[in-house]
């Protein structure tokens, strides 16, 4: 097989939806869809906020400040994206569908709504990675199972296997910050996660 072959096999494919574009959503999504030579086919992306002032990130990359962060995304990435202006919450769980759904929601209490998500996907044979603490200054960024998690994600208090988190296994009542550099790794590990997954059912031979 020669090398032009070979690139024409190397097609994107599978789909994700990522629920939650603030700072973590929209890093997993710009290195989801930067990936080529493979890579995914189409991102849904879910969030109905707008871009502030203090949304550096999504400054950074070109968005503007009260543009949707769905539309940013959108509008960067073309046909690859459909944009939906809405939060996912246990009303609107039928809007979730693809391969895999990375779970990017933050602020408040998210275990309830993270929980429906998780069991509504299982339900569909949809993958599903999620978070496990994203605060700390210098910390090692930890993957497994959300069954076996000694960080938030135990909360989720999940009985089967099949849920994967990724994070720092801090709270946010140890008080420290969340820094970028740890979103960077965090955004970095979930987007590996998502291809293995989308390798095992489209590529491996």
């Amino acid at each position: 097989m020669n090398v032009e072959e070979m690139e024409r096999k190397l097609k994107p494919k599978g789909k994700v939806s990522i629920i939650g574009c603030g700072r973590l959503g929209i890093r997993v999504a710009f290195n989801l869809l930067e990936v080529h030579r493979g890579g995914v086919e189409k991102v849904y992306v879910f969030d109905n906020a707008k871009i502030e002032e203090n949304d550096i990130i999504h400054r950074r990359l070109g968005g503007k400040v009260g543009e949707y962060k769905v539309d940013f995304i959108k509008r960067f990435f073309g046909n690859r994206v459909e944009a939906f202006k809405e939060n996912i919450t246990k009303d609107n769980l039928h809007l979730i569908k693809g391969d895999v759904a990375i779970i990017c929601i933050a602020g408040g209490d998210t275990i309830p709504t993270t929980k429906a998500i998780i069991n509504y996907c299982k339900e569909r044979g949809i993958k599903t990675i999620g978070t496990n603490g994203v605060f700390g200054i210098e910390e090692k960024i930890k993957v497994c199972d959300a069954k076996y998690a000694k960080g938030p994600a135990k909360f989720l208090n999940l009985d089967e296997e099949g849920h994967i988190v990724v994070g720092t296994e801090k709270f946010i009542r140890d008080f420290e910050p969340i820094t970028p550099y740890t979103l960077d790794e965090i955004a970095k590990r979930i987007v590996i996660e998502c291809l293995r997954i989308l390798w095992k059912k489209y590529y491996r031979s």
